[in-house]
């Protein structure tokens, strides 16, 4: 018989955690345990069992986004996805996915997001690459800036995990509104950052924490080569944000600044006297975003122009024919102010043809229409749409992200 995939029950966190260790190959280890406590919400979180064993998990969390035009929407945060090896190739990761997005449309979410283990998965369940990052790393010693770049010393102060407690959570909430992407942080992620357990740190130091007025960073001491390893960099503005890198590069015993998570388009390269020494390490993904109710995430926002365009958005992989995102969708939008969106009436003709995910994909602005078409992944049906969809998903500023769930 198939395994039953039953709502978690309160009490049955730590069963929940357990189970997750297995398919994460993280078996043993408190910290593992103690997060996954910490997370999860009763109602919000699935067991699937065989008999009287748990065999898989998944849960989504309640949390908010920045979009593109700068206000916060709420959606269902996607995380702790793991099948037993035991029980690979049963069906179970489709149910659990049905499960957790029925669960966020009943709870009126427009849109889902996870962080990806495996990108050739989610695509096929209706998920888009939304946000990419970068991280980066420079010889400390070929940080200097440009002299056009030049900004004022920091007035920075070094602050202990207490002292940071009191003050990073209120930062973070007001540097996070300069870029779509950025989800925030509630008490038990910020009880991770202040946790700074060994077994994360990849061999490098505890945690610290330096901040100013308008912003602060977070990094470690990493051994081979001797290196600050800076994991959250937020800043009300861009010189703040520039000030905290040259406090960073001011920093003894330090031959490299590695840079973790940064937004594609980081001006800290055109900042630099040698832009050349700063070199790109990885460019990824960072979140995937699943549009559940099509009206709603495409009025939750302000849009940059009017325009009236003709969605046909379809199902592609394991997306059902009869998802309720699928579909021929009517968008008026009015520059600067909100849309309507409807579906269109029958008959009507489609301006661009697209994929679940591909709307998904554009949905945080890091991905232009025409780039989605040239890739063959859009289709342009009336002349002068993509030019239209351009200039309502601009790519002006990149989103980006820094925080996990």
């Amino acid at each position: 018989m198939a395994p039953e995939l039953r709502p978690m029950a309160d009490g049955e966190q730590a069963a929940f955690a357990r189970s997750a260790a297995i398919p994460f190959l993280d078996p043993g280890n408190p910290d593992g345990e103690r997060h996954w406590t910490d997370h999860l919400e009763v109602g919000r979180a699935w067991l699937a069992v065989d008999g009287d064993r748990v065999v898989g998990n998944c849960c989504t969390l309640t949390r908010d986004v920045v979009v593109p035009d700068g206000a916060v929407e709420p959606f269902a945060a996607v995380s702790g996805i793991g099948v037993h090896p035991t029980h690979r190739r049963q069906g179970l990761l489709g149910r659990m996915m049905a499960a957790m997005l029925d669960d966020a449309r009943r709870r009126g979410e427009a849109f889902a997001m996870l962080w990806a283990t495996e990108s050739v998965i989610y695509g096929r369940l209706g998920f888009g690459a939304a946000v990419h990052t970068c991280d980066v790393r420079i010889d400390r010693r070929s940080a200097a800036f440009d002299g056009r770049s030049a900004v004022a010393p920091a007035d920075v102060t070094i602050i202990d995990a207490g002292e940071a407690a009191a003050v990073l959570p209120g930062l973070h909430a007001a540097c996070r509104r300069r870029r779509a992407g950025e989800v925030d942080r509630n008490a038990a992620v910020w009880r991770d950052v202040w946790a700074d357990p060994p077994g994360r740190r990849g061999g490098g130091s505890q945690v610290m924490f330096a901040v100013t007025d308008g912003g602060y960073c977070a990094y470690r001491a990493a051994p081979d080569p001797r290196r600050l390893v800076v994991r959250d960099l937020q800043a009300v503005d861009d010189l703040t944000e520039a000030a905290l890198f040259a406090y960073l590069a001011g920093v003894d015993l330090v031959e490299r600044i590695d840079l973790l998570s940064r937004p594609l388009d980081d001006p800290l390269r055109w900042r630099l006297a040698d832009p050349r020494r700063l070199e790109t390490t990885r460019v990824g993904d960072l979140l995937w975003l699943r549009v559940l109710d099509v009206p709603a995430a495409l009025t939750g926002r302000a849009w940059p122009h009017a325009a009236d365009l003709v969605l046909d958005v379809r199902a592609h992989g394991q997306v059902p024919a009869d998802d309720p995102a699928v579909g021929l969708w009517h968008l008026t939008t009015s520059a600067g102010a909100g849309a309507a969106c409807e579906p269109a009436p029958p008959g009507a003709a489609a301006d661009l043809v697209l994929g679940l995910a591909d709307l998904g994909a554009l949905h945080m602005g890091g991905v232009a229409p025409s780039a989605l078409a040239a890739a063959g992944r859009m289709t342009e049906v009336k002349p002068g749409a993509l030019a239209r969809a351009d200039a309502l998903w601009p790519t002006v500023r990149q989103p980006g992200g820094s925080t996990t769930f």
